[in-house]
C-alpha cells in the first residue's frame, strides 16, 4: 500500500496536487484508527515524505480552533504547536498527557518529513514540481529555496515552546512528564 502511495504521487505531473488529493481521501480513515501504535505505524511506514506532510498537515488544520491559511512551512508547524488541541478522537481511556505526547510526536514527525522534502524538491515553488524536474535539478546540484515563512529564529522558536509549556502545565495541572519534554527538545 505505501509503495503504491508513493507512485501514485511521483508520477503526477503535479505531485503537491496529487499528494493534497491522496490525503484528502486518506484523511477520514486515519481519524478512525483506533490504537496510537497502529496510527503511529501507518505514518511512520509512508514511504512518501511529500504525502505524510499533507496528511500530517490535514491532521493538525483539523485539530485548530482557527485554522492557518499559511503554506506549509516552519512557521505554520510552529503555529500547530501553539493552536492545537489533541488531534484524534481516542476509544480509550488514555490519559491527557498521552494524548498532547502524541501530538507532539506527530509534529516532530511532520518537521523531519518537511525537511526531507525540501531538500528533494529544490524548486522555489518546491512542492509542486515533477519527478523528472527534480532530477534534473539534483544533478545540477541546485541548492533548495526557503519561503518567507521558513525565515523564523531561535527567540520565535523558543517563545512558542515556552507558551506551549505553559499551556500544558495549566491544562494537566502539574509539571509535565519526561516525555512531553523531550518531545519539546527535539522539536527545538
Amino acid at each position: 500500500l505505501q509503495r503504491m502511495l508513493s507512485i501514485a504521487v511521483e508520477v503526477d505531473k503535479s505531485p503537491n496536487c496529487s499528494s493534497c488529493k491522496i490525503a484528502a481521501v486518506m484523511f477520514p480513515f486515519i481519524l478512525n484508527i483506533p490504537l496510537r501504535s497502529q496510527r503511529e505505524a501507518f505514518l511512520n511506514t509512508m514511504e512518501s515524505q511529500l504525502l505524510r506532510c499533507k496528511l500530517l498537515e490535514q491532521l493538525f488544520q483539523h485539530s485548530c480552533d482557527l485554522p492557518t491559511t499559511l503554506p506549509l512551512s516552519l512557521a505554520k508547524i510552529l503555529y500547530f504547536l501553539n493552536h492545537s488541541s489533541v488531534l484524534l478522537p481516542y476509544q480509550d481511556e488514555t490519559a491527557t498527557w498521552q494524548r498532547w505526547d502524541e501530538m507532539l510526536q506527530y509534529l516532530n514527525l511532520l518537521l523531519m518529513s518537511y525537511q526531507n522534502v525540501i531538500l528533494a524538491f529544490p524548486l522555489a515553488d518546491h512542492l509542486g514540481s515533477s519527478l523528472s524536474d527534480r532530477m534534473d535539478l539534483i544533478i545540477q546540484k541546485v541548492k533548495p529555496r526557503l519561503q518567507a515563512d521558513d525565515d523564523i529564529n531561535h527567540l520565535e522558536v523558543q517563545l512558542k515552546i515556552e507558551n506551549f509549556i505553559s499551556r500544558m502545565q495549566q491544562l494537566l495541572g502539574q509539571p509535565l512528564p519526561l516525555q512531553i519534554t523531550e518531545k519539546l527538545h527535539l522539536l527545538q
